[in-house]
C-alpha cells in the first residue's frame, strides 16, 4: 500500500514540474477575497508604527490559551519545539513561504481524500509552525462545517456557530479568536446542516472579503471537509490559492490521490501530498546550533 501511494506522490510530483498545475492561479470566482502582494516584511516594518485599524481588530480579538495535557492528547507539536516532530511541519512552512512569495498567493486549503486522514492535525500544526514567525500574521478557518474539529484543540469548552458570521448575524470579532500575538482562528461550535449551500451563498463571499480586508492576514489556512465525501471542499476551492492534499499510509489508496488530483485541476493549484501515519523512526535529539 505505501508503495503505491509513493508512486501516485511521485507522479503527481512529476506531473507538477511538466507544468500540469501552473504556477498562475486559474481564474477565481468573483467572490474570492484577494490575495495579498506586498511582501510580510514592509507590513511588518508598518506594524511597529503607528497602530493600523487591523492592529486595533487582532488586538482586540479574545486571547486563548493552550491547554498542555490537551495539546499531547491532540498530537500539537509545533508550538514550541520540544518535540523534534515539529521539524517536518517547519520545513512545509519553509517552502511554502517560498512559494506564497514566488507567486503572490497567501490562502492554502488542507483537504484530504476521506476522513481520518489527519488533516485537521495538519491544519493546526502547520497554523502553530506559521505563528512562531513573528513577521507573519496567520488565520487559521475552521470550513469543515459538517464535522468541525478545530474547537476540540484551540477551545474545548466551545465555541459559537461559525455560521453565525458566515450569514452575517454576528461580527467578527465574535467568531475569531487570537492565539498569542499572530495567530487568529475561526472556530465552529456547531455542525452546519445545510453546509455546501452556505458555502454557496453570496453572503459568505461578501463576509469572508471583507474578513481578508479588516484583518490584512499574511497567511490564511483552511481546515476544509474530505474532497471524496461531500460537495464542500470543492465549493470552496474558489477561495483559496493553493491545497494540500493529506493522505494516510495504509488507509488512502493511490486512485484517491490521482481522484483527488483531477478534482482540483481547473480549480486551484496543488501542492502536494503529505502522507500521515507513516511507520518512520524519529530521533528524539533534535538538531540545534552551538
Amino acid at each position: 500500500m505505501v508503495e503505491r501511494l509513493k508512486h501516485a506522490i511521485e507522479k503527481a510530483r512529476a506531473l507538477r514540474e511538466a507544468d500540469a498545475f501552473p504556477a498562475a492561479r486559474p481564474q477565481p470566482a468573483a467572490q474570492a477575497p484577494p490575495s495579498a502582494t506586498a511582501p510580510a516584511q514592509q507590513d511588518a516594518a508598518v506594524r511597529r508604527g503607528r497602530p493600523t485599524p487591523e492592529d486595533q481588530l487582532w488586538a482586540s480579538l479574545k486571547e486563548i490559551r493552550l491547554r498542555q495535557p490537551l495539546v499531547a492528547n491532540r498530537r500539537i507539536v509545533t508550538h514550541d519545539k520540544s518535540d523534534p516532530a515539529h521539524i517536518a511541519f517547519d520545513v512545509l512552512r519553509t517552502r511554502m513561504i517560498k512559494a506564497f512569495r514566488d507567486n503572490g498567493w497567501n490562502r492554502v486549503a488542507v483537504t484530504s481524500p476521506r476522513k481520518g486522514c489527519g488533516k485537521t492535525l495538519v491544519a493546526a500544526n502547520l497554523a502553530l509552525s506559521f505563528a512562531r514567525q513573528p513577521d507573519l500574521r496567520t488565520l487559521l478557518l475552521d470550513m469543515d462545517l459538517k464535522s468541525p474539529e478545530l474547537t476540540r484543540t484551540f477551545a474545548p469548552e466551545g465555541a459559537q456557530p461559525i455560521s453565525w458570521f458566515l450569514s452575517g448575524r454576528s461580527p467578527l470579532e465574535s467568531a475569531i479568536v487570537r492565539y498569542g500575538e499572530n495567530l487568529a482562528i475561526g472556530l465552529n461550535g456547531e455542525r452546519v446542516r445545510d453546509s455546501a449551500e452556505l458555502i454557496h451563498d453570496e453572503k459568505t463571499g461578501k463576509v469572508l472579503s471583507s474578513m481578508m480586508t479588516r484583518m490584512k492576514p499574511d497567511v490564511v489556512i483552511c481546515d476544509l471537509p474530505p474532497m471524496l465525501v461531500s460537495d464542500d471542499a470543492m465549493a470552496f476551492l474558489s477561495y483559496v490559492d493553493c491545497v494540500i492534499l493529506v493522505a494516510a499510509a495504509g488507509q488512502t489508496t493511490a486512485k484517491e490521490i490521482e481522484d483527488c488530483e483531477r478534482m482540483f485541476t481547473g480549480h486551484t493549484n496543488f501542492l502536494g501530498v503529505i502522507l500521515n501515519k507513516a511507520e518512520v523512526g524519529m530521533t528524539r535529539e533534535g538538531y540545534e546550533y552551538v
